[in-house]
């Protein structure tokens, strides 16, 4: 039975995956910032110890990862919050938590869930890992930072890190096809940028597939096998639920409203996001291949409206 550690236990992966731990009997520590949250109250109810801590605060988290086999950092904030808050947690959380870890000497995986934001705007080209991280807006620039952050240690201190590029992961309580509906997502520039995605539950097994067999020090992208245009996307949603194709935006209109540099950065880079490292290493088999797969679960053409 292995001692996990999931440091974001109450967020969208975390609570996922921590649920899919503890009902394989696995022991699960979980670090939140609230054990009020009614995730967290349920994950306790089935078992999960739970620790609560910040880890910009590393008096919160000693001793956090004693006794600790694997350790999940899965902690994440919106890209609109503060640069400075968002610095703290990606580059001085995961000093904070490396040295717990190296302190407790039993840790032998540290998984960081990154972001392709770090890659920035590569245009029409597959990106592998091996590409150039570039990124073309700040919350990129701090994960870029950050992912330095924990290579360093992989080669200062031989610190059995894996770093996960993670694509956009979506699935129930996170449906793009529900943005889409409601209006919420809008294309900024033209739509024809690469946006990669990647299902929770694929996104379950890829951590749980690294955790066991991942390459120590290495990078994985961790996206779907058909990265879709943005255009593409919404512009198949909609006319699949009888609307209007959809129309485009300026990203300096976006700006001029107010909208966070980032947020207008991810919406308007292209990342057309190769897994084959992904595929190769780990032996994954995607339940959803594509987005395009969701999109006909979710809105099969033979009731979308008009067909």
């Amino acid at each position: 039975m292995t001692h996990y550690l999931i440091a974001g236990a109450a967020g969208y992966i975390g609570s996922r995956l921590a649920a899919r731990l503890l009902a394989a009997g696995h022991r699960v520590r979980g670090l939140v910032y609230s054990a009020e949250d009614p995730v967290v109250e349920r994950l306790a109810a089935r078992g999960m110890a739970v620790w609560i801590g910040d880890l910009t605060r590393p008096e919160t988290i000693d001793g956090i990862t004693d006794e600790i086999d694997v350790v999940f950092n899965l902690t994440n904030r919106m890209p609109i919050d503060n640069p400075a808050l968002l610095r703290a947690l990606y580059i001085d959380g995961n000093q904070h938590l490396i040295a717990m870890s190296v302190r407790a000497r039993t840790v032998r995986t540290y998984l960081w869930a990154s972001s392709i934001a770090a890659y920035g705007d590569h245009g029409e080209s597959w990106v592998d890992e091996d590409s150039p991280v570039a990124p073309s807006y700040p919350l990129g620039s701090i994960f870029a930072t950050a992912e330095q952050t924990v290579l360093q240690a992989v080669r200062a201190y031989r610190f059995p890190a894996i770093i996960l590029r993670m694509a956009t992961v979506y699935g129930p309580d996170r449906d793009p096809l529900e943005a889409i509906a409601s209006g919420q997502l809008t294309i900024y520039g033209n739509g024809r940028n690469f946006v990669p995605h990647i299902h929770i539950d694929d996104a379950i097994e890829v951590l749980l597939r690294a955790a066991e067999v991942g390459q120590i020090g290495a990078i994985y992208n961790v996206g779907d096998d058909e990265p879709l245009r943005l255009i593409d996307l919404v512009s198949e949603v909609r006319r699949r639920l009888g609307m209007l194709p959809p129309r485009t935006f300026d990203p300096n209109v976006g700006l001029r409203a107010g909208i966070d540099r980032s947020v207008i950065g991810a919406l308007t880079a292209s990342v057309r996001l190769s897994n084959a490292r992904m595929r190769h290493d780990l032996g994954i088999e995607l339940r959803y291949p594509g987005l395009r797969y969701w999109i006909e679960e979710r809105l099969p053409l033979e009731l979308a409206v008009g067909v």
